[in-house]
């Protein structure tokens, strides 16, 4: 099921972070900076301190199987010090979709986007915007499935010493939002993702 992140669930946030960065990144980021990720009691600590000083606005949200942690995906107002979409209006913006390699293309990726698009919708924003690794083709084909399309925007992420090329994707928000909160079956096809942020877990994305 997808539902709300609780501080309690932080620690497998970070484990399914970084197994997500080191298999959806390889060849792609400098090797030397998927190594030195951290998701020890030190990196756990600060997560938690972002996690409660989060944005009134934003959303964080997991997916479990049989019990377990497997996915996670944060999303909320677009982030003012990116470009926006042609149309010039902010748009909701998917932060972070990551899932555990292990359940890649079991539709974990799929949930987690559905009900981030709805938790957007319900906030009143008329569309989502995401920023995707160019050579990350994976994630790219996994939004496109979706009905996201690049926007034409750019960007440079500077990772580990290398200048990566993002793009910016986008679509409509899903209609009918579910309540805040309320769960979701976990039994739809999907695939994996992608996550774009301002460092590792943000919202380049991979599932």
């Amino acid at each position: 099921m997808v539902r709300d992140t609780r501080p309690e669930d932080m620690a497998d946030v970070l484990r399914v972070r970084t197994a997500g960065w080191r298999a959806a990144y390889r060849g792609i980021v400098p090797p030397a900076y998927l190594g030195a990720m951290d998701d020890g009691p030190e990196a756990l600590t600060r997560a938690l301190r972002h996690f409660r000083e989060r944005p009134a606005d934003r959303h964080h949200l997991v997916a479990e199987r049989g019990g377990r942690v497997v996915a996670f995906a944060v999303c909320g107002a677009a982030r003012a010090t990116l470009p926006l979409p042609a149309e010039g209006v902010r748009p909701g913006e998917l932060h972070a979709l990551y899932a555990h390699p292990e359940v890649w293309s079991t539709g974990v990726g799929s949930l987690l986007l559905e009900e981030a698009r709805r938790r957007l919708a319900a906030d009143g924003y008329p569309s989502t915007v995401l920023w995707v690794l160019e050579d990350n083709m994976r994630a790219r084909a996994f939004y496109e499935r979706h009905g996201l399309r690049p926007t034409g925007s750019r960007t440079l992420l500077r990772l580990g010493g290398a200048r990566l090329p993002e793009l910016q994707y986008g679509a409509p928000v899903l209609p009918a939002p579910r309540e805040a909160g309320q769960a979701v079956p976990a039994s739809r096809p999907g695939g994996a993702g992608v996550r774009r942020a301002g460092g590792p877990g943000a919202a380049r994305i991979a599932c």
